[in-house]
């Protein structure tokens, strides 16, 4: 994860997201929801607020995806999922305004994202390994960024 853009005063805006394939072979995911929980794998920001004076602890926030009717597990990775082969990556833009959560007051902030990857059954894992196929099967987080709001 990296800071995209800013506002004029230094402030992070968008936050830019990048998965990239370090491993050996390549690996099928599907499209992460962005700061939301699902089952198809998702990127969340994390985040901690120390607050500078007087004010209110952060608060929460996040969404739910709903279930899935469809085409099959199989036709879905074939026409949906990406196929990233070693050293390739994936990159999407999320605002921070919305993902992080504000504190009520001046405060110091400590953030990072991690992936959550998709959740599978035996037998799908099973289906890919069939066909050659390999999804990620480990979360990850990226390095901590931090910054001041007044």
């Amino acid at each position: 994860m990296e800071v995209a853009t800013t506002t004029d005063d230094g402030l992070p805006v968008a936050l830019r997201f990048t998965l990239t394939n370090i491993g050996n072979v390549a690996v099928d995911l599907s499209m992460p929801a962005i700061d939301c929980f699902g089952s198809n794998g998702s990127i969340h920001v994390r985040s901690v607020a120390r607050l500078d004076g007087p004010g209110t602890p952060a608060g929460g926030h996040g969404c739910v995806g709903g279930g899935f009717d469809g085409p099959s597990f199989a036709e879905r990775v074939k026409s949906s999922w990406f196929h990233l082969r070693p050293g390739e990556f994936l990159t999407f833009i999320g605002d921070r305004r919305t993902m992080v959560d504000l504190a009520g007051g001046p405060a110091t902030y400590d953030y990072w994202a991690e992936y959550e990857p998709p959740s599978l059954t035996e037998k799908e894992r099973a289906e890919l390994a069939d066909e050659g196929r390999y999804a990620p099967s480990e979360k990850v987080a990226s390095g901590h960024l931090g910054f001041s709001q007044p």
